[in-house]
């Protein structure tokens, strides 16, 4: 299955109507130009309106490093016109990173120009659409052979959008009374969590890409118990059956020597329970420990610690980490 082929149906899961301006914001070179025009096509046909933001390599290397070493800031005005869109697609071809060659006193100036283009492609957006396209480059990142990567990302984008918006809603619909919820794994372990009257999220083709799940910010001091985890992925190397200890709110421990470690080194916010959500994908069918196509498979269920606030939380870090799971039973009160 081919990437390029979906776009006419990715467009279709998009919220857009027509007279919608949409920033497109491009990480890729020019010889990925071709997605962004089909992207960009496809709206077009149906009357949303496109406008292109491209981050190439080149200009990074080429422009914004050139005005870093000659002290010049990238103006306001510049910040102003990308924050002005309230409907943004990050399309990524590959994941930012240092340009090559950039010196060690360039680094703080590179990273305060990519928090500031962060910041205006982010808040106060009615929708902000994250859209991972299977590259190789990506495939490597996420330590999968390119051919098992790209299956995985195009079955779960090859859904029946109608259908899966259909079923986000209904599940919220049975949701929106629920306060809290105690969630059985391994037979034996329980979760419990609060989220009182926190905002359910839909991602039905309205936050990640692939889609399908809906998902909110549990109270931030509310975790406790333990939790069975089947699969992590860390670093590359997968570790089956941990178990995570929460504590007020907070990550304690894990089953695994090697992941505790890791947990341990994280600042004290990094460790927050900070978000609970349920996978609706009907085309995602097993756990691979590919966590961005892992978490949408109908059936599963995940928590993330880290970052809420752009999800209705509080709590503000620049890190976040999803554990994908099933369930013995779930118990919503």
């Amino acid at each position: 299955m081919n990437f390029v082929t979906l776009i006419p149906n990715i467009c279709e899961g998009l919220p857009f109507k027509k007279k919608d301006c949409v920033l497109l914001n491009f990480w890729g070179d020019n010889e990925d130009l071709e997605i962004l025009d089909s992207i960009s096509e496809c709206l077009s046909k149906k009357g949303v309106i496109p406008f292109k933001h491209h981050c190439s390599n080149s200009f990074f290397k080429n422009v914004v490093l050139n005005l870093i070493e000659n002290n010049q800031e990238f103006p306001e005005k510049y910040f102003e016109y990308l924050s002005s869109f309230r409907y943004v697609i990050d399309i990524f071809m590959y994941t930012p990173s240092l340009p090559n060659g950039i010196s060690k006193e360039d680094i703080p100036k590179y990273k305060k120009y990519l928090s500031q283009l962060f910041t205006a492609l982010t808040e106060d957006k009615k929708y902000y659409i994250q859209l991972t396209v299977p590259t190789e480059i990506n495939a490597r990142n996420a330590g999968l052979n390119f051919d098992i990567y790209n299956s995985l990302i195009c079955n779960a984008l090859d859904v029946d959008f109608n259908e899966l918006k259909k079923a986000c809603k209904k599940q919220i619909e049975e949701l929106k009374d629920k306060n809290s919820v105690n969630i059985i794994t391994g037979k034996k372990y329980s979760l419990k969590f609060d989220f009182n009257d926190r905002k359910w999220y839909v991602d039905d083709g309205c936050g990640d890409f692939p889609a399908g799940e809906v998902s909110i910010a549990p109270i931030e001091n509310s975790s406790n118990g333990d939790l069975l985890v089947p699969i992590i992925n860390l670093r590359e190397k997968i570790y089956k059956d941990v178990l995570m200890t929460f504590e007020n709110g907070k990550l304690i421990k894990c089953s695994s020597e090697e992941l505790d470690e890791f947990f341990n080194s994280l600042p004290e916010n990094y460790k927050i329970l900070c978000e609970f959500a349920i996978g609706l994908n009907p085309k995602v069918k097993q756990l691979t420990g590919f966590t961005l196509v892992d978490e949408k498979a109908l059936g599963t269920y995940h928590i993330g610690i880290g970052m809420n606030y752009l999800s209705g939380g509080t709590n503000n870090c620049p890190f976040h980490m999803d554990f994908v799971f099933y369930c013995d039973e779930i118990v919503f009160n």
